[in-house]
Parts: structure tokens; sequence; C-alpha cells
């Protein structure tokens, strides 16, 4: 029986043409990571002009409805008597009679992120945000940080889908950078900004 006989330097081209495919597939790999980043930078930018869009689309059905409100009342008498509002005082900070100490009161879902300052309490941030926040707290204590957004939506059991991450993190996240508890990068990525992370560890 003739035997087939291998040439010797098909062997060698082997080890050679493997070292090639995983050369071409980590390069594959980095560039969808580039490309993911690129994306969820474009989708943050995106929901950001929405969000701007919506805004102005609120603010001219407002401006046109007081318009239309006055031009009703054109024929109106002069005479007529005005009443005048009584001014309401701004409610002060709630304290505890007992210990002499001010309540933070927890923020309603949806509402406005406050600024952060010295003395800030994070349990004046929605739970949403406080949860990001805790998220980003820990990343920071593991040296994790920055994250993506997938990375924090991951910790936060988020479903994994450009939906849901753009509206559950990417944009509160934003906000918290905005109002000084976050850190954005120009990638997209997030970190804790120093004054919150000195007081999470205090």
């Amino acid at each position: 029986m003739a035997r087939h006989v291998v040439p010797a330097g098909r062997v060698l081209l082997m080890p050679s043409v493997m070292g090639l495919l995983e050369d071409q597939e980590r390069a594959a790999r980095q560039r969808v990571e580039v490309l993911r980043e690129q994306t969820d930078r474009l989708l943050a930018e995106l929901h950001e002009a929405e969000t701007d869009w919506q805004e102005l689309v609120i603010s001219q059905r407002r401006v046109s409805g007081v318009l239309a409100g006055q031009l009703r009342e054109e024929g109106a008498e002069l005479e007529q008597p005005v009443a005048v509002a009584a001014e309401v005082p701004a409610p002060g900070p709630v304290v505890n009679a007992e210990t002499k100490t001010q309540v933070v009161a927890p923020a309603r879902p949806g509402s406005i992120v406050p600024r952060w300052g010295p003395g800030a309490d994070v349990r004046a941030l929605a739970v949403e945000h406080q949860r990001i926040v805790a998220v980003l707290a820990e990343a920071k204590r593991a040296g994790r940080e920055p994250m993506i957004c997938r990375e924090i939506a991951e910790e936060l059991g988020i479903e994994l889908t450009p939906s849901k991450i753009e509206g559950a993190v990417r944009s509160r996240a934003r906000r918290l950078a905005e109002r000084g508890w976050l850190v954005r990068t120009e990638s997209g990525r997030f970190s804790l900004a120093d004054g919150p992370a000195d007081a999470s560890s205090a």
C-alpha cells in the first residue's frame, strides 16, 4: 500500500496560520469594542438632542396657551377686580424635634437631580440615581472604574438592550455628571466624582 507523505513545509505552516487567525480575531474584537463605545456615545447624544427637542415643544405649547388666554380676555372690562395671589413662603428644611437634626427627604422619582456640594447627602437623590452612585462607589473601591454604561447596567441587573441601557443608565448617569456627582470621560465612561467618593468612604 502506498503511503501519502506530507511535506515537512506544510506541517510547519500550521502554527503560523493559527497565529495569523488569532491576530485577526484580536483585531476584530478590539474594533467591536471601539464601535460599541462610539455607538454608546452617539446614542447618548441622540437622547440629549431628543430631550432638548421635547422640552422646546412643551415650552412652545405652554406659551401658545398663555397667548390664547390673553386673546380671549381682551374683550373683558378693564375695571374688573384683579385677585392678588397671596405669597406662599417656600417650605424650609424638616427638623427632627428630638435630635434637632435636619431630616433629608428622599427625592421623588423623576425629580430634578440636586447639584452636589459639601454636605450633600446621596439620599437626596431618587432611588434609581442612588443605585448608580452605589455601583460606581463599589467599583472605585475595587479599582474597576471608569465603567461603560453596559457594565453599570449589568451590575444593576438591567436588561442589556440599547433602549434599557439608554433610558435606565446613560441618561441618568449623564445628569448625575452634570450635577457633580459623577465624572464622564470623552469616551462615555463614568466614575464617581472626588467629593461623593470621599463622602461614601467616610
